[in-house]
């Protein structure tokens, strides 16, 4: 899910469209495409990889977009975004959930004798990674015959990890943690940078136009996506 809003100056009528947040995707010449929601897996396909694979090969990133309340500046945070396809499911954690459990359910049991629960829980819990993998193998066939990921998709090569969004003019900040843990991102927009989430902004934060430097944006068609 995503919030967006349209924010128009009261003095020059410019208009931003301010988005929260979206999944990108980096290409192997380093920058980012938007996968706009609700069509982010069919829009990653596109370049030959699902959500998942993109994830795995350190190529999915998460955009947050934020407005400055002082300057009226957009900016935003670039973090990796961690996906896994469906059904997929880790072996390797199904193993340790099922047999952890195992280890601590099925002695009391053997201690009262109570065989049929022993079988049935224990056999359950040691035989269900077998079913995640069989399931696993599964899909990646479906994802074969599909053709991900593709012979000529990003990734198959480590890249730095991106430094500036799609926009150049859009200011790159970083999250920091204050007390009581809230958090708040900033970046060097002005000398007294305010960032707010650029999808929820209203009349209320009396944000300046970045443009003329004389009017107040205007919010309206906020909308989740």
């Amino acid at each position: 899910m995503s919030v967006s809003c349209v924010g128009t100056c009261s003095n020059c009528a410019v208009q931003r469209f301010w988005l929260s947040h979206t999944f990108s995707l980096q290409l192997d010449d380093g920058h980012l495409v938007c996968l706009p929601h609700p069509g982010e897996t069919w829009n990653c396909e596109k370049y030959g990889l699902t959500l998942g694979q993109a994830s795995k090969r350190g190529r999915l990133y998460r955009e947050t977009f934020y407005v400055c309340r002082n300057c009226g500046r957009e900016g935003q945070t670039i973090e990796k975004a961690f996906r896994v396809d469906s059904p997929m499911v880790s072996v390797r954690s199904a193993m340790k959930w099922c047999w952890g459990s195992a280890l601590f359910l099925v002695p009391p049991l053997v201690w009262i004798r109570w065989w049929e629960a022993t079988l049935a829980i224990g056999g359950t819990l040691l035989i269900w990674p077998v079913f995640c993998w069989l399931e696993n193998r599964k899909a990646l066939k479906e994802l074969a015959l599909r053709g991900l990921p593709r012979a000529d998709a990003p990734g198959q090569f480590p890249i730095p990890e991106p430094t500036q969004g799609r926009d150049p003019d859009r200011v790159v900040g970083r999250v920091v943690t204050e007390g009581n843990d809230q958090w708040r991102a900033t970046g060097a927009c002005c000398d007294k940078p305010d960032w707010i989430n650029a999808g929820c902004a209203s009349d209320e934060d009396r944000i300046p136009c970045h443009v003329c430097r004389k009017g107040i944006m205007q919010t309206s068609e906020h909308a989740i996506h």
